[in-house]
């Protein structure tokens, strides 16, 4: 989306609402930094400019930025892990955070018009434009050598300090930078101040630094461009190493077409370790897994053991087996609900509706078959 500016409609309109000459004048070096950064980018010169941009009220963007209020809603979401692991493990969940509806339009208005004009590193392939799953899946594809890392806690280990440097490398002013920070950042619910009085200190006070959310719509690509330094480093070792590197969110893969030793996949993770760590990232060290040539290939749940990814044989056996079911005679919707143990059929449809736009994405024909099966499902049956 382009955001077009005119210094002269913008002086002229300035102007005649009583802006001093002076204010005009700074209001347009700030927009003449912005536009030399990327022509693309919106203007932005203040909160109260952002409240109007987005339809939102100034005080409530105030009260964000205030830390007055939590503007979240939180729930907890089991995480995915094998079922048959023995000994069975502890169980992990994902806390979510849904931002209020007045801070949802602002933060998607800074996805889409501020966020989405700025492109991340060419190692980075989620939440990107023109780039996908499979994409990054290919740049590996028939390697004989494959390393899987997992970042540990990705969004909450981006700080609101690297938010704010994210914004003020695309030329935004100072405090609205620290201002946007604080409304796509939050804190923990114990962290909250009470409400300002008179007699309170100033606003902005010195507390603990709040971290990119998880469920706001900002957070995946100001996540991708906080790490670009460390996407430069990343790609740095590796062609120094040999290696091919992409990441995808929190995933984090290497490979390589030649022989080398287990020695050299080790010596990489110790290298990828070290980068995390000073750029205030962790690994999860039971993610980290090294494919040596022969050994089966899985990569953010394709195989990449050819020339181009393939879905693996369960993923497509559980889709199949979903799709049986559901147009079968003998079983049909509501006995396949209640044997899957879904909550409605709503939420079956769009589980299977979700593991057909997966095997779109990795193998068009094979999909294209499913969905002619899927088309046919009597969800009332």
């Amino acid at each position: 989306m382009q955001h077009p500016w005119d210094s002269q409609q913008f002086r002229t309109g300035a102007t005649a609402a009583g802006r001093s000459e002076t204010t005009v004048e700074a209001a347009i070096l700030i927009a003449r930094d912005i536009k030399q950064i990327n022509p693309d980018l919106p203007v932005v010169l203040s909160l109260h400019h952002l409240s109007h941009l987005c339809d939102v009220s100034a005080e409530f963007l105030q009260n964000v930025t205030f830390r007055k209020v939590d503007a979240y809603r939180t729930f907890r979401v089991q995480k995915r892990g094998k079922p048959n692991a023995l000994p069975k493990p502890a169980r992990r969940f994902r806390t979510i955070c849904v931002p209020d509806p007045l801070l949802m339009r602002t933060q998607r208005w800074i996805a889409q018009n501020i966020l989405n004009a700025v492109t991340p590193h060419d190692a980075s392939y989620a939440f990107a434009k023109d780039r996908d799953l499979v994409q990054s899946a290919t740049k590996h594809a028939g390697a004989k050598w494959l390393v899987k890392m997992d970042v540990r806690n990705f969004f909450e280990s981006i700080s609101e300090r690297q938010v704010y440097f994210v914004f003020r490398r695309l030329g935004y002013p100072a405090l609205l930078c620290f201002q946007l920070a604080r409304i796509c950042t939050r804190l923990p619910l114990q962290k909250y101040s009470r409400p300002l009085t008179e007699t309170s200190d100033l606003p902005y006070r010195p507390w603990p630094q709040g971290y990119l959310p998880q469920g706001a719509p900002s957070s995946p690509m100001l996540a991708n461009l906080a790490v670009y330094s460390l996407d430069l480093h990343l790609s740095q070792i590796c062609k120094e190493q040999g290696w091919t590197y992409t990441r995808y969110a929190d995933d984090l893969a290497f490979s390589r077409i030649d022989d080398v030793r287990r020695s050299s996949a080790m010596h990489l993770v110790k290298l990828v370790e070290h980068a995390l760590s000073a750029f205030g990232l962790a690994v999860r060290h039971p993610k980290t897994k090294i494919a040596p040539p022969r050994a089966r290939k899985l990569m953010l749940g394709v195989l990449i053991d050819r020339e181009r990814p393939r879905l693996t044989r369960s993923f497509r056996n559980n889709l199949e087996t979903h799709l049986y079911a559901l147009t079968s005679e003998k079983v049909g919707a509501r006995a396949h609900m209640q044997k899957r143990g879904f909550a409605s059929r709503i939420g079956m449809q769009r589980h299977v509706t979700g593991l057909l736009a997966f095997a779109h994405q990795v193998d068009r024909s094979y999909a294209a078959k499913q969905y002619r099966l899927f088309n046919a499902i009597d969800w009332d049956s």
